[in-house]
């Protein structure tokens, strides 16, 4: 989080970062880090006030990505995602452009392969959105999103693209139209990929799952998000252009929590129990 680490120009804050990698490194675990969300002092004047605002200097952040990339190297971390979900306005907030994004996208790549030659560069994991066949051409759906990255000019600057595919909830995740469940969505933006001479890169699915406790209308049960993670899962892999799959996520954040979905999605209750789910993705991957 550049926004914690970085919090003014040159005066860096490592500690929380630095503990999470070293414990991961400690266990043989592979992470993949996410340099995203911009400091008070280099926001864009429009949205000055949102951490998710875009920097008014994409060298700047360029900067903090090469730092990174720099510092982590020896611990064994090769993996970056630029940016979370650009193509929605919560985390992209002077309003989502993929030719924006692609301005950001583009010197941290170089900077980043310029730090670490192991380095891979997945591109912002985009968020579901919209019903193509209601709004063919919506700006924010995850086809559309990649397509206009394209015409940007990103080819070359990501090594795998990242997405994420969530089910179409309450629904099991191969319902329904390609038009708006996400998960299907990826054979079409494979396509895009292919169309751009990229058909060689992975899909990376850096955001998958389900919650379980919220008052949400997608909400599951935990039998059901059991069962949708390991059809998600098998038909993910089954894909040539697969790459990986990262369920969204280890454990709830707060426990009965009726509002956030997102706190209840994890594999794990908030006191550490174990869902089905956990059970269940266990026994697969064993």
């Amino acid at each position: 989080d550049w926004n914690m680490i970085e919090g003014s120009p040159g005066v860096w804050n490592w500690a929380s970062t630095d503990r999470v990698v070293a414990a991961a490194h400690a266990r043989g675990l592979n992470v993949v880090l996410v340099p995203t969300y911009t400091p008070p002092w280099a926001r864009r004047s429009t949205c000055a006030t949102s951490m998710y605002c875009p920097p008014a200097d994409p060298g700047r952040f360029a900067n903090f990505v090469s730092a990174t990339v720099s510092r982590y190297a020896p611990f064994g971390v090769h993996n970056y995602e630029i940016w979370n979900e650009p193509n929605w306005d919560p985390w992209w907030a002077s309003g989502p452009n993929a030719f924006d994004y692609v301005q950001l996208l583009k010197p941290a790549y170089l900077v980043a392969h310029r730090a670490d030659h192991f380095v891979r560069v997945i591109s912002g994991g985009l968020a579901p959105h919209g019903d193509l066949s209601q709004d063919p051409h919506d700006p924010r759906n995850p086809v559309n999103f990649l397509s206009a990255m394209y015409a940007a000019g990103a080819r070359g600057f990501f090594d795998a693209f990242g997405v994420h595919p969530y089910p179409p909830l309450p629904l099991a995740p191969l319902t329904g139209s390609v038009t708006w469940n996400s998960l299907l969505q990826t054979e079409w933006e494979h396509s895009v990929m292919v169309a751009n001479g990229d058909g060689g890169k992975q899909i990376w699915a850096t955001e998958y799952g389900a919650p379980t406790g919220s008052t949400d209308p997608k909400r599951v049960t935990t039998a059901q998000q059991a069962l949708y993670l390991v059809q998600g899962l098998q038909w993910w892999l089954a894909h040539p252009y697969a790459g990986p799959m990262f369920v969204h996520t280890i454990r709830d954040g707060l426990e009965g929590d009726a509002g956030d979905w997102s706190a209840t999605m994890g594999l794990l209750q908030n006191n550490f129990a174990p869902k089905p789910s956990y059970t269940v993705l266990t026994a697969l991957l064993h």
